[in-house]
């Protein structure tokens, strides 16, 4: 089965050096990526408030995998997404060219729930599995994050309704 490793983008410095969250997620997917070596790779994320730098942050993430090991080979195009409805959303049709048909889902585990949620209501047909970066930060940091994820998932619901809508 073509499987891909979709590495969720975080933010980045102005200078384009990944963030603690960044970094962990990449870190994770870089031991996904051992277990999987037959696996594509996609990294998300673009420019926006979270990505000041000249580079895309997909691009970014990828160069870091590089360095890490992963041949470049193993990459599939980034998705240029501003927020994760638009990861999922710009993902589908390069996963969708590569014939892959199970994607393990690589975010941080206060954020995985809500890319699960999308991912699966944007490729129903898709077979995913989530594996959670375990995210550096002080407890209060991490609570603040989980209560955005609270309200970002009422958003991501009506994302979603106004998506199968407009696919009428």
């Amino acid at each position: 089965m073509k499987t891909a490793i979709v590495v969720l983008g975080a933010p980045n410095e102005p200078d384009g050096r990944l963030s603690v969250i960044a970094k962990a997620r990449c870190d994770k997917a870089y031991a996904v990526f051992r277990d999987h070596q037959h696996a594509s790779l996609l990294c998300t994320g673009g420019f926006g408030s979270f990505n000041k730098s000249a580079y895309p942050h997909g691009e970014l993430t990828k160069r870091y995998l590089v360095k890490q090991g992963i041949p470049v080979s193993r990459f599939l195009a980034h998705a240029p997404s501003r927020f994760t409805f638009e990861d999922a959303t710009l993902a589908q049709p390069i996963l969708d060219r590569a014939e892959i048909k199970k994607v393990l889902l690589v975010s941080s585990e206060f954020h995985i729930e809500r890319v699960h949620y999308v991912f699966r209501h944007i490729m129903p047909l898709m077979e995913f599995e989530c594996v959670p970066a375990v995210t550096p930060l002080p407890d209060e940091e991490l609570a603040l994050l989980r209560a955005h994820e609270q309200q970002a998932m009422l958003r991501e619901e009506q994302n979603i309704l106004s998506y199968k809508k407009a696919a009428l």
